[in-house]
């Protein structure tokens, strides 16, 4: 992206040596008690410049990482929530986030029928985790009914633009999740502006809960913080709600 958006010399001096692309992977590195662990990155040429989505690589690398700690929880048949917990070792903000997630959504656990699931994510300094309500509809597409998120960003500078970052960026996450995208013609994206990408309406909107959990933490980032978890916790929802499990993005049954 740096070679795209700012060609020249200098760019070309400060990635001499870089390996890899640690952009495309951002978020890979899970934030649980895990020994041994190797990230992989194999790059395509897709044809197709790309930029920065809002989340950047987090909504996809927290994707991977939830719904496979998910399917852990599940086959270990422990409860999904309490899982987690017990694997986060040093993140006390990130299980505080959990547990406090699970109480004000009336977490039952995620059990068979109960259309609930749930996942977690660190960012730029601050904690989140959500709970999703979903179902799938009479036309075979996800449908999500609740959403409840609590956040640790640290000290709040200014409480209410908190909230609209985590709301909206709970809002741009379902978005990615359900569909939201553009056509490419001779590799321009068609999309020219938010509102022809598919984002959701008020009507579209489920009902959304937030609490900002209060902390003397330094103040971390919450513009992207919203984002990643979103995806996960409608998948794992969806698991809960139907006994099938969708492992590709966007959540499509035939997938």
């Amino acid at each position: 992206m740096a070679r795209r958006m700012m060609p020249g010399l200098a760019t070309e001096a400060a990635l001499i040596g870089v390996k890899g692309d640690r952009y495309a992977v951002a978020g890979a590195t899970p934030v649980y008690r895990i020994p041994a662990y190797a990230i992989e990155h194999h790059p395509a040429e897709i044809g197709i410049p790309t930029g920065h989505l809002r989340g950047g690589a987090h909504g996809y690398t927290a994707f991977f990482t939830e719904c496979f700690l998910d399917e852990l929880a599940r086959t270990a048949q422990s409860e999904p929530m309490s899982f987690r917990i017990a694997m986060l070792g040093g993140e006390p903000r990130l299980a505080r986030c959990l547990s406090t997630a699970a109480a004000l959504g009336g977490w039952d656990g995620g059990v068979a029928g109960s259309g609930q699931g749930i996942a977690c994510h660190a960012f730029r300094g601050s904690y989140i985790a959500v709970m999703a309500e979903a179902h799938m509809g009479a036309d075979q597409r996800p449908v999500v009914d609740r959403l409840v998120a609590a956040v640790d960003c640290g000290a709040q500078i200014n409480p209410d633009i908190v909230r609209q970052q985590i709301e909206g960026g709970l809002i741009f996450g379902m978005a990615a999740a359900l569909g939201a995208s553009t056509g490419f013609t001779r590799g321009l994206a068609e999309a020219r502006g938010f509102d022809t990408i598919g984002l959701p309406r008020l009507a579209d909107t489920p009902d959304i809960t937030v609490e900002v959990i209060r902390s003397d933490e330094a103040p971390g980032g919450v513009g992207e913080l919203g984002v990643p978890a979103v995806a996960p916790a409608i998948a794992n929802a969806l698991y809960a709600s139907t006994g099938f499990r969708i492992r590709n993005l966007p959540l499509r049954p035939a997938s």
